[in-house]
């Protein structure tokens, strides 16, 4: 690279997930190919982990500045965009790309206010959704449609996500571009299956007993009790099947008050958060992974999944149906019908067979690159793009 290109990357949290760890790989990856690049998060949530250790193993400088919340504050919001622009400001960032909704508004207004050169947004998922109130869907769209105005590009992971936000005129079609979400394939596609007994016994689970699982942090648009209540009815047909919550959060006391009042306590286990590279280990051991999420762009567990050789069921919403074939290596399902999520959980579980015949064919049918490597090439792509188009013709 010719000059040294200054990047800022705004995300709201630094909490273990897909958008922390996209924002993290990536920012690592463009570091490696000469950009110079900083990270700027909110302070962390406690319960639902964090990624500032692995940020210094990888030399990716971090700051954290407390007026950047999830919720929404006008007086911390105003605050946090006077203390964005600076920031941008006094450090010059030819780049200015945001993450989640909320650093994505203010970010966008700041790097705009500061006059940056380049300023790009991620959609990690959608900002709003379905089951919102009609009041409170509308504000979001209204209120993205507006950032939409601040920024030379919007990166989504899904190609369902640019279709649905720009027929929602959140910002024409080609102010967008899809751009997977990375990781590191090949401690999945390559795992060795021979340690699972050792991770059955770490989890106090019998050999014999029936595995499903669900990797999410505990929040409620993540969508356990639509699982919890379909996993009610599988134990009454396939008593020995056991239940994995992988991850924490906010609603977790909910959820074990529902646990209790059920008598479920038995059939659940809890892992706590989980890893990164603890994922494949735990996902070895599972015979179905279950996604209820009501609110999602792509999962990386999806494909995670597939490259082990798991069936995944999902609602059919957002990305989802860009990975799962339906009936060919799991199985999609309505929003919210537990009925339907349960049935489905069944007819794997029931039929063992099915359930190797659509993990086999997960594993030889993943269709797109999901690795770090292509989704770092690609954002390099884009910024030179933008580069050459913005920042060279005013030389």
């Amino acid at each position: 690279m010719e000059k040294e290109i200054k990047v800022l990357h705004i995300i709201t949290l630094f909490t273990v997930g897909g958008a922390t760890e996209n924002t993290l790989f990536t920012v690592a990856g463009l570091i490696k190919k000469g950009y110079k690049v900083d990270i700027i998060t909110g302070s962390s949530k406690n319960d639902e982990g964090g990624m500032f250790k692995l940020a210094e193993e990888l030399n990716v400088p971090v700051f954290t500045f407390r007026n950047l919340q999830r919720p929404i504050s006008l007086v911390n919001d105003i605050k946090i965009i006077i203390d964005l622009y600076k920031h941008i400001k006094k450090n010059k960032y030819h780049i200015v790309h945001t993450h989640s909704a909320k650093a994505g508004v203010v970010g966008r207004i700041a790097a705009w206010l500061s006059k940056t050169p380049i300023i790009i947004h991620h959609n990690h998922g959608k900002p709003y959704h379905r089951f919102q109130s009609f009041w409170l869907r509308n504000s979001y769209k209204l209120i993205e449609k507006f950032a939409s105005h601040f920024c030379d590009k919007i990166v989504s992971v899904t190609n369902t996500i640019v279709n649905e936000m720009s027929q929602d005129k959140i910002a024409p079609k080609e102010k967008f571009v899809v751009i997977r979400s990375g990781f590191d394939i090949s401690m999945f596609k390559n795992y060795d299956f021979t340690k699972t007994s050792e991770i059955r016994k770490k989890y106090n689970v019998d050999e014999d007993d029936i595995l499903i699982g669900k990797i999410a942090r505990f929040s409620e648009l993540k969508g356990h009790i639509f699982l919890l209540n379909a996993f009610e009815k599988v134990i009454k047909q396939k008593p020995n099947s056991k239940l994995i919550l992988i991850g924490d959060g906010e609603c977790k006391s909910t959820l074990m008050k529902f646990i209790d009042e059920k008598k479920l306590n038995d059939k659940i286990v809890f892992t706590g958060m989980i890893w990164p590279n603890e994922i494949p280990s735990i996902i070895s051991i599972l015979d179905v992974v279950v996604h209820t999420s009501l609110l999602e762009g792509l999962p990386r567990v999806f494909v995670q999944s597939l490259l082990m050789g798991k069936p995944v069921i999902s609602f059919d919403l957002d990305g989802a149906a860009e990975v799962i074939e339906d009936g060919k290596n799991g199985y999609l399902v309505e929003p919210k019908n537990t009925e339907m999520l349960a049935d489905r959980i069944l007819d794997l579980i029931v039929n063992p067979s099915k359930a190797k015949s659509f993990g086999d064919y997960a594993k030889n049918n993943i269709r797109e690159d999901f690795s770090i490597e292509a989704m770092v090439e690609n954002n390099n792509k884009l910024y030179l793009e933008l580069i050459s188009k913005k920042l060279k013709s005013k030389n």
